[in-house]
C-alpha cells in the first residue's frame, strides 16, 4: 500500500487550515467600508448629541426662576 504524500491528513495544522482561504483583498476592503460607515455614523451622531445637549441647557436656564 503506498502513502500519497499530496494528501494532507486534516487533523493536522495545515490541513485544519485548508478549507478556510479568505483573499487579503476581501479582508482590506471590508475593514475599508467598516471605516467609512463608523466614520459616517459619528459625523451623523455628533450634532445631534451636541444639539441634545445644548437644548437641555437651554430648557435648564429656562425654567429656573432666579429673582434679581
Amino acid at each position: 500500500m503506498v502513502i500519497d504524500p499530496e494528501v494532507i491528513p486534516p487533523s493536522s495544522n495545515k490541513g485544519s487550515r485548508a478549507g478556510r482561504y479568505v483573499p487579503k483583498w476581501a479582508i482590506y476592503s471590508s475593514a475599508g467600508i467598516g471605516v467609512l460607515v463608523l466614520v459616517g455614523l459619528i459625523k451623523t451622531l455628533l450634532p445631534l448629541i451636541g444639539m441634545a445637549f445644548l437644548l437641555a441647557f437651554i430648557w435648564t436656564q429656562s425654567t429656573t426662576n432666579l429673582r434679581y
